[in-house]
């Protein structure tokens, strides 16, 4: 942790009650099989667990101390409202001590990405990063706590399925710089429509630092309502118009790089995108206006794009057994990303193209409208087979069928795994779907 922080100022900033003695600690930790000597205890709720049933053994163990929601009889412990809370604001007394740029990631697409693509563009500074997908009230607090005397940037990324949650995770960091990638059919059931997403996603803008440099999408539907809600903070955009503060022109797309002409402010570099799509060089502009802001000059994080983001999961180039093309892609999905990878699948050589497709969550009463838009837009970019596991992507199935194309039904992962496993190198093979349809197990089966 970056500063030892006293029980007293802890209680404090939760607006709690400390019984027992003050002291100071080291370590904040929710799970005791990670106790350590002057550590405190937080005993999250969730809906299979309770942190206070393990509060007597974590004190055992070594803790100091507990934050609890009830009392605790002979042991120290914080007093508070709510735990979850109270852990956000112990996170951000450690944010408030931490003197370098704290950097938010959110939108409905390309965070995760754009996380990682920046941390590793950063390679020159010690960098804490959110790590996998810790980006909810439980893991943006504990991201912070993570946090080093060493650490001279930090990159978190914020996600929300409610609205008010990233409103919340604003106030815990309170960023330096904002990016908002984009808002797109993504959470629908939590957020209701289009028109949320956008303004729940638009909560980290109005939740950042008076001073804060906001970067946006210009080419987003809600690009002036974010603008709008900035205030004074400054605005910086990227897109594919001179609307832009940072715009992409003579774009040349290829199967697994770009060239694109970047233009600032009246200067103009020709630079190499390492990763494929247009999605991705979208992600890249956003990523070279947040190295500007750090600091960097715009010749150097162009510079930056040219080496390929890896992220397991995300557009992860692999080979199957008999030599097919895998792309795996089956960190997540939404109706946008569904897309932006059917557009990399078809730019591949290959005699023939593969969607193995598993249904997308969270898109409330607009679901069959989103997957059967999918088959017509896969069957518009001329993919060869659709492979449909379960059934909501049959949905999309169906609608690629009757537009003439040749769809696959399958109940099962091995199912489906099974159509494909014969594949030889003429052929490129995505899968793709939301995480809840584990289409991870469908790349374990194929992938060398």
């Amino acid at each position: 942790m970056l500063v030892k922080l006293s029980l007293e100022e802890m209680a404090l900033a939760c607006d709690g009650e400390l019984v027992g003695d003050n002291q100071f600690v080291e370590s904040v930790i929710t799970d005791t099989r990670k106790i350590e000597p002057s550590s405190v205890f937080v005993a999250l709720r969730g809906e299979h667990f309770d942190g206070h049933d393990f509060a007597y053994q974590a004190i055992e163990m070594g803790a100091v101390c507990v934050v609890s929601d009830s009392e605790l009889q002979g042991i120290c412990h914080i007093k508070v409202e709510d735990t979850r809370v109270a852990y956000g604001r112990i996170a951000n007394l450690i944010r408030h001590a931490f003197q370098g740029p704290v950097i938010c990631i959110t939108g409905s697409n390309g965070k995760t990405t754009v996380k990682d693509w920046l941390a590793q563009s950063l390679s020159h500074k010690n960098v804490l990063k959110t790590r996998a997908n810790l980006n909810n009230q439980i893991g943006l607090p504990q991201t912070l706590l993570e946090l080093q005397p060493y650490h001279e940037v930090a990159v978190i990324e914020a996600g929300t399925n409610y609205p008010g949650e990233i409103a919340s995770l604003a106030s815990i960091a309170q960023p330096d710089v904002v990016i908002l990638t984009n808002a797109s059919g993504s959470h629908f059931e939590g957020l209701g429509s289009l028109e949320g997403i956008a303004i729940e996603k638009g909560s980290l803008i109005t939740g950042a630092a008076d001073n804060a440099t906001v970067i946006l999408n210009s080419d987003d539907a809600f690009f002036d309502y974010w603008c709008g809600i900035a205030g004074q903070r400054k605005v910086l955009s990227f897109g594919f118009t001179d609307k832009a503060s940072l715009f992409a022109k003579d774009i040349v797309l290829g199967a697994q790089s770009s060239q694109v002409t970047l233009c600032y402010q009246g200067e103009t570099l020709s630079v190499e995108v390492g990763s494929p799509g247009r999605h991705q060089i979208a992600n890249g502009m956003a990523i070279v206006l947040a190295l500007m802001t750090v600091g960097m000059s715009f010749t150097d994080a162009a510079g930056k794009l040219a080496q390929a983001v890896q992220v397991s999961g995300r557009l992860e180039r692999l080979n199957t057994k008999k030599g097919a093309l895998l792309i795996n892609d089956c960190y997540n999905a939404n109706p946008t990303s569904v897309k932006a990878a059917i557009d990399v699948l078809t730019m591949q050589a290959a005699s023939a193209t593969w969607l193995v497709l598993g249904g997308l969550g969270e898109l409330g009463e607009r679901q069959d409208e989103f997957h059967a838009e999918l088959g017509e837009y896969a069957k518009q970019k001329d993919v060869s087979h659709l492979v449909c596991l379960g059934p909501l992507a049959a949905i999309a199935g169906k609608t690629f069928e009757n537009l003439g194309g040749d769809a696959h039904f399958c109940d099962h992962h091995e199912e489906a795994a099974v159509v494909v496993q014969e594949l030889d190198k003429n052929h490129a093979i995505l899968v793709k779907g939301s995480r809840s349809a584990k289409m991870e197990k469908i790349v374990e089966k194929l992938k060398d």
